[in-house]
């Protein structure tokens, strides 16, 4: 009888959602005697075990702040990889608005979701350290601006919808209403709003990384499994991380068919993610331990200590177990 596990991928680009829904996950693991099964396909109850890691037979790959949240808690998630993939991080103002760049934003209010019944704010981090960096960049201090936190008491997860459908939220509720004059977004959610022809960008954050900084909650993507599945069956977290790579490295010679893809995962058009992506999205794909991905992760876990996410700082370098992706590395090598 096969054995089965738990997957659960963010609606950010990654090669997890590629090997899934390619048929890589499957056809892996399957060889070895083991079922994927989508966390989302289980009953409500157990879908906040995206954010907790309370499953002792999970893989997520996403966002990172929910791993940072949950092993500064106790939890034990294990991280098998991870990568820089630059999708639009941008400043959004009302069309009709007097700011024209981000040095515009002195005096100004910027808008911030403060969502009180969720489990962790992973919206609101990521709303601040877009601010911030954007802030930096134009040489503006946190107190340059007014912040103002839209308080939002939307029903945690479960009680949303397991494909996570965008809305935009509360804060730009206040846009349009005036009471704040700009808000952050991301990825393909991004040009989504555009389209409506409301609102202006001032800055994408990762288009210059030169000048910004743009370490946030999907820069680095993040790729970890329960400690407990790694530490017991090894061979299926070895097995996951090769159908990773292949399904990145597929990316790279069927770019159209992967910025489909993609374009699903992130609930948007294909028009929409190619403008929210870069041209060479798919060359980023593959899940590694590079020395900037381990940096930008460390800034991140200092930034969510720093405001208040997290009771202590996670240690990424001590965190990152490299033996698993080392071992799928050279496996597929001698396959090949």
């Amino acid at each position: 009888m096969a054995k089965e596990f738990n997957y659960t991928i963010c609606p950010v680009a990654n090669a997890s959602y590629i090997a899934a829904n390619h048929g890589f996950l499957k056809e892996r693991l399957e060889k070895i005697g083991y079922t994927p099964i989508k966390l989302q396909t289980l009953e409500k109850e157990h879908w906040v075990e995206h954010f907790t890691y309370t499953n002792d037979r999970l893989f997520r790959e996403g966002g990172n702040t929910p791993p940072i949240w949950a092993k500064s808690r106790g939890a034990e998630p294990v991280l098998i990889g991870l990568n820089l993939i630059p999708g639009q991080q941008a400043i959004l103002v009302r069309k009709d608005s007097d700011i024209q760049t981000v040095a515009d934003l002195k005096g100004k209010k910027v808008g911030v979701p403060d969502r009180i019944n969720v489990t962790i704010d992973h919206q609101k981090s990521a709303t601040l350290e877009g601010f911030e960096n954007a802030l930096k960049s134009a040489g503006l201090k946190n107190d340059d601006v007014e912040w103002v936190f839209v308080k939002d008491e939307t029903p945690d997860y479960p009680s949303s919808t397991p494909n996570w459908t965008f809305k935009t939220g509360l804060d730009f509720e206040a846009l349009d209403e005036g009471k704040v004059d700009a808000v952050f977004i991301k990825l393909s959610a991004s040009e989504r709003v555009l389209e409506s022809g409301k609102y202006r960008k001032i800055i994408n954050i990762v288009a210059d990384q030169n000048t910004v900084d743009p370490v946030n909650n999907e820069w680095p993507n993040v790729l970890t499994v329960s400690r407990k599945l790694a530490e017991e069956e090894p061979e299926v977290v070895v097995e996951y991380l090769k159908a990773t790579i292949l399904a990145a490295r597929w990316a790279i010679d069927h770019k159209d068919e992967a910025e489909q893809l993609l374009a699903e995962q992130t609930h948007g058009t294909v028009e929409q993610y190619r403008r929210a992506y870069p041209e060479d999205f798919y060359k980023h794909l593959e899940p590694n331990f590079s020395e900037e991905g381990l940096k930008s992760l460390q800034t991140r876990a200092q930034f969510l200590y720093d405001h208040g996410f997290t009771d202590k700082v996670v240690d990424v370098y001590s965190w990152a177990d490299k033996s698993f992706l080392e071992r799928a590395l050279k496996e597929l090598g001698e396959e090949a």
